[in-house]
């Protein structure tokens, strides 16, 4: 049970499945509703749409249609990179998020930069660095989610 939480939990921080209230409620998000938009719209929806057009392409990259949510998933970073106090409580955190964001900035200038070239190995490496950042980040910013029955000691 607790593993479906988080699993459903972490969806959601993706734009994935949508947490249920009762998720959402008795867990502490570190989301703000400004960082939310920006993640779900400007990063993980174009970066979903590269991973299924580059690594599961039949035959040859359409490297033209990777350019519009190239440009969108650096644009979102960007925004992101923008927040003066992201939603994090304690400075040590606040520098591990910038620290990742850092990290998701350069790679999405690399993965442009594979895009304009047209290097399938570039974008491969990169989406693939994206993805391990993006993992990391919301593995140390889990939702802290208690999903033990009302009243009862786990």
């Amino acid at each position: 049970m607790r593993t479906a939480m988080l699993m459903i939990a972490g969806l959601a921080a993706c734009g994935g499945a949508k947490s249920s209230p009762a998720a959402a409620s008795s867990g502490t998000s570190l989301h703000s509703a400004e960082l939310n938009r920006i993640m779900k719209l400007e990063v993980n929806q174009p970066f979903s749409a590269m991973q299924f057009m580059v690594f599961h392409a039949e035959g040859e990259i359409d490297y033209a249609a990777l350019a519009t949510p190239a440009e969108t998933l650096r644009g979102g970073i960007t925004k992101v990179r923008a927040i003066v106090d992201p939603p994090v409580q304690s400075n040590e955190a606040r520098s591990v998020f910038f620290t990742f964001v850092e990290n998701l900035s350069h790679d999405a200038d690399r993965l442009a930069q594979g895009v304009a070239r047209h290097d399938r190995g570039q974008i491969e490496a990169a989406l693939n660095r994206i993805g391990d950042t993006c993992n990391n980040c919301h593995h140390f910013f889990r939702l802290a989610i208690d999903d033990t029955p009302a009243g009862k000691a786990p």
